[in-house]
């Protein structure tokens, strides 16, 4: 008994694997996340997308930065894509004058509000978990 494939349900199959490759090459992975020391903000590391990794090849570890606030889990900031390779300490400068939090050198979110008005200053120790 022969069984007969229709032409149709064969480019369906075709289509959604496509997809789901596509999917797949074009979604970036997360990696890890930070909590800052009074638990307001977080920091997530997402590896970029396979699309993006072809475009950023001489990166030994090409990663976007997201910062999202804790309690409403707004998205408040976004790095463009960097270097992380060696470079991905993470520093809670949340007191005035600095207000910024940093990731390695080259990523830097600024004018960050101060995580509570009343709170003792945070120490060296605490800046850079």
């Amino acid at each position: 008994m022969k069984v007969k494939y229709s032409k149709k349900w064969i480019f369906i199959i075709l289509g959604v694997a496509v997809a789901v490759l596509l999917l797949l090459f074009m979604t970036p992975r997360k990696q890890g996340e930070s909590i800052s020391p009074r638990g307001v903000y977080r920091v997530e590391y997402y590896y970029v997308p396979l699309a993006q990794k072809l475009i950023y090849h001489q990166m030994k570890m090409p990663m976007t930065v997201r910062l999202y606030e804790v309690k409403t889990g707004r998205l408040i900031s976004e790095s463009a894509v960097v270097d992380l390779w060696l470079n991905g300490s993470i520093y809670w400068y949340l007191e005035p004058p600095m207000n910024n939090i940093m990731v390695g050198n080259d990523v830097i979110f600024e004018n960050i509000p101060r995580e509570c008005q009343d709170c003792p200053r945070l120490t060296l120790e605490q800046m850079a978990k």
